[in-house]
């Protein structure tokens, strides 16, 4: 899936030490929660093949975990206490939208994983250069929407009271998930530093909400679904 489109850093781009931190920290609990969001979509998963799959996307995404742990302490930051302020706000997600069925579970995954990695993409261009291009490098590559996406599409194209309810399903979904990006900037307001632009911190946030409702959308036309 293309990410969102952003203007492009410069390169010589330096970010305050506060919302570098604050980046860090986002990028390490996004990977401890997408693996738990993750590997609880394997335990449920119907058959072999898409328990194997989804545990090794799970698996994946704590590959980055040292590295980022290393760079947190490096800027002068406790590992554990930073992650700690995204648990309540990641958790959210799982306490909104809980799904009834593996259909159901399937689409949660589907907007609300894939939005968090547009999200971290989008905020990495703001990030010097050799940081940014390790993240662009690691986020994103788990081929999660390709495989959901053939999962599903052929179903939903045979079922149609499925697809409706799953599209209707998915707008909750990516309702539930701006609302915690917009909690996301309120409580970690240095991170409007990496939204990139002109102009003032509401108005680049929106814009920033904007790209990622717009990649909503693109990724459920890809199943059939209105966003």
């Amino acid at each position: 899936m293309t990410a969102p489109a952003t203007p492009a850093a410069p390169a010589d781009h330096q970010p305050s030490q506060g919302a570098l931190r604050d980046f860090l920290g986002l990028l390490g609990y996004a990977g401890l929660g997408s693996f738990a969001l993750l590997a609880r979509d394997a335990a449920r998963a119907p058959e072999i093949r898409t328990q194997l799959v989804f545990s090794r996307m799970a698996a994946g995404e704590l590959a980055e975990i040292d590295y980022v742990e290393q760079l947190v302490m490096e800027h002068g930051g406790a590992f554990d206490q930073l992650l700690a302020t995204y648990q309540d706000l990641l958790n959210d997600f799982m306490l909104r939208a809980v799904p009834r069925d593996w259909w159901e579970r399937l689409i949660r995954s589907y907007v609300g994983y894939n939005l968090l990695q547009d999200l971290l993409r989008t905020l990495a261009e703001g990030l010097p250069a050799a940081l940014r291009e390790r993240t662009e490098a690691s986020v994103g590559k788990s081929g999660h929407d390709d495989y959901v996406a053939a999962l599903l599409a052929p179903v939903l194209a045979a079922e149609p009271q499925l697809a409706s309810r799953l599209g209707l399903w998915g707008r909750r979904v990516v309702g539930e998930s701006l609302t915690l990006v917009q909690r996301l900037f309120q409580e970690h307001p240095a991170l409007v530093e990496l939204t990139g632009g002109e102009g003032e911190p509401a108005a680049r946030i929106s814009h920033l909400m904007g790209q990622l409702q717009a990649e909503h959308s693109r990724r459920l036309q890809r199943l059939g679904l209105n966003a």
